[in-house]
């Protein structure tokens, strides 16, 4: 105990060699890409562990919690719409945390790409009025040549500091929206409603 300190630090000792030895656990594609730079995970000084994820969409929220053994839901502040979700589900938080670290992070499959549409984006108006789909994040590049070979439009890629921005127009959303948002799938269903109404 003098060596480590605190039993967290035990803990987190035993579970990185734990899963080192016995394999970590695998992080479903649509869960991954949905928090894949948008969750982070936090220990505190207090001892406690969790994954957060901070969002204002409560339908997206609720998809997530359905993956998750122990998790909470809080506000951010008050008056603001923004919640705080934390996931203490040990397995998830070091799956997710060895996935991030594991080279590619980026997963080219439709339920990886969807999530990280349902968590990385939203939608604008174009100058002539029609919706187009705004693509943010570190990934945006690797979606970007997955959602062309799927048939949406050679649109550009923008750097933005640490960063990447694309736009998928209507036209390219019409084409590939089957393909990426087939029927009962994993989303939210909020997103997928949009982008059958473009």
């Amino acid at each position: 105990m003098q060596h480590y300190g605190t039993w967290t630090r035990v803990l987190d000792d035993f579970f990185q060699a734990y899963f080192t030895l016995h394999g970590y656990p695998t992080i479903p594609d649509y869960l991954f890409g949905a928090l894949v730079s948008r969750a982070k995970v936090v220990r505190n000084p207090r001892g406690q562990w969790f994954l957060r994820f901070v969002s204002h969409d409560t339908i997206q929220i609720e998809l997530l919690r359905s993956f998750m053994r122990r998790s909470s839901v809080t506000r951010v502040n008050r008056g603001k719409p923004s919640l705080y979700l934390r996931c203490y589900d040990v397995e998830l938080l070091f799956a997710y945390e060895h996935a991030c670290q594991v080279e590619p992070v980026f997963r080219p499959t439709v339920d990886f790409v969807r999530g990280y549409i349902d968590t990385h984006s939203h939608f604008r108006k174009d100058p002539s009025g029609r919706d187009r789909l705004t693509l943010t994040g570190p990934l945006v590049p690797g979606c970007h040549d997955f959602l062309v070979a799927l048939g949406a439009r050679n649109t550009r890629v923008s750097r933005v500091k640490e960063s990447y921005r694309m736009n998928v127009h209507a036209g390219s959303l019409r084409r590939i929206r089957e393909a990426l948002y087939p029927p009962e799938c994993v989303c939210n269903e909020a997103i997928r409603a949009r982008i059958f109404t473009v």
